[in-house]
């Protein structure tokens, strides 16, 4: 399964439908089509508002973005909600707003993503969708609907929807939560992914001890010279085998980790690979089990991907461009380059259609304080794009950087205690929290 939609399918297959109590309600938006031509129509959003339950010490409004992109809102907050994921002040004092972004849950042009993924042809549909569903239309989309200031909680690629509005409308933000970003400064998919090796190293040099990576990259050498490695039991691995080794090193599940780690570290000692391919098995029939049911959400998911973040290039690259930017990723890292560069290059590859451009942003004046939350051992969004995101912002800010956790998302869903205390009390008060902690 291709890396980035992992974290999206652990959103599309954990959010079942949830008992809704008296202070939910489920609503549908009615939006413009297209910002910049108001006669192309009116599109719905699919959304749901739990009300605060302290109406007198109501605070206003939190609008919530799980990331994907892709990823839908309406149950993920219904569960979080109802699996009292929140503490109870924030459910006390705001109004929790969710919103399907556009190709997501029950909003528009989901009908398209699901029908292409269905029949597994998506190439045309993911084009003609893109345009209408980019980054920019459904921050556009918030701002259409919201007439006070928002608090906005955003996880993963969400963050990239919390930068923008904060660009575009700081008069109408209260406060911003950025957990695990990633910048929106990128201008295009290669370049975003630029990171991935340097989180994958950090990953592998705090599972493994020195001498573990050094026989690793002695595996790594040999193949590059010779292109195919033999261990002493006669397994024969290539550059594709290699790859899902490392895969299973950055693996952000710490079971699987766990239980893979004795058969990887015995056949780094004694070069005998069948009790690993054995586990490495066992591991992926489990895991296929789990998740036969959602074959239909991960493409959903992986054709939303390419619809949103082709659209959103405001520097695109040449298809020869992209062909030929492995280099840049070995520079990066000569052991997790090539994988790094294996997920994200065919992305954008052929890309034809119009495309909604994030506007160039490396500054941002905030008026209002601005939380981020990086993970150090973050796979999915580096802890680079922490940084980069924290010097973006000119005003008031605060990085909260979480150590030793191979993870990615962190508040009110890893149970951080820390994490947790500062995002709750933030949201509470943002000043107070930047000014004192």
């Amino acid at each position: 399964m291709d890396r980035i939609v992992v974290f999206l399918l652990l959103i599309l297959t954990g959010c079942a439908a949830t008992p809704k109590d008296k202070d939910f309600e489920e609503m549908i938006f009615y939006v413009p089509k297209d910002y910049n031509n108001m006669s192309s129509g009116k599109i719905k959003l699919n959304a749901m508002i739990h009300r605060a339950k302290d109406k007198k010490n109501r605070i206003g409004l939190l609008v919530l973005n799980f990331g994907g992109p892709g990823g839908e809102a309406v149950e993920s907050a219904s569960q979080m909600i109802s699996e009292k994921s929140f503490p109870q002040s924030i459910i006390d004092r705001f109004d929790i707003l969710a919103i399907d972004p556009r190709g997501t849950g029950k909003s528009e042009f989901i009908s398209d993503l699901t029908r292409c993924s269905f029949n597994s042809e998506c190439d045309s549909e993911k084009e003609s969708v893109g345009f209408n569903i980019s980054t920019m239309k459904f921050t556009q989309d918030i701002d259409y609907i919201n007439e006070d200031k928002i608090t906005f909680l955003g996880y993963s690629y969400g963050t990239k929807i919390g930068q923008l509005y904060s660009f575009l409308y700081p008069q109408n933000i209260r406060g911003v939560v950025l957990d695990s970003p990633t910048s929106i400064e990128h201008g295009n998919a290669i370049e975003e992914s630029m990171t991935i090796p340097f989180a994958y190293e950090r990953i592998m040099y705090h599972r493994l001890s020195k001498s573990e990576i050094e026989l690793i990259k002695n595996i790594n050498n040999k193949i590059k010279e010779h292109e195919i490695y033999t261990t002493k039991d006669g397994y024969k691995i290539d550059q594709d085998n290699f790859n899902k080794l490392l895969e299973t090193i950055i693996s952000t599940n710490d079971d699987d980790w766990s239980n893979i780690k004795p058969s990887l570290i015995s056949f780094l000692k004694t070069e005998i690979f069948y009790d690993y391919i054995v586990k490495i098995q066992e591991i992926e029939s489990s895991n296929s089990n789990d998740s036969s049911d959602s074959s239909l959400a991960v493409a959903i998911a992986s054709a939303s991907i390419g619809s949103i973040n082709c659209s959103d290039e405001n520097k695109p690259l040449l298809d020869s461009e992209i062909e030929n930017s492995l280099s840049l990723f070995e520079r990066k890292s000569s052991l997790f380059g090539s994988l790094a560069y294996n997920a994200y290059y065919s992305m954008c590859l052929g890309w034809k259609a119009k495309r909604d451009p994030l506007p160039y942003i490396s500054k941002v004046n905030n008026r209002a304080p601005i939380l981020i939350i990086g993970g150090k051992l973050d796979s999915l969004t580096p802890y680079e794009e922490a940084i980069k995101v924290d010097k973006m912002y000119l005003g008031n800010k605060k990085l909260v950087t979480v150590n030793n956790i191979v993870s990615h998302s962190f508040s009110f869903s890893y149970k951080d205690d820390y994490v947790d205390y500062i995002t709750e009390k933030y949201l509470l008060n943002p000043n107070y929290i930047i000014d004192n902690t």
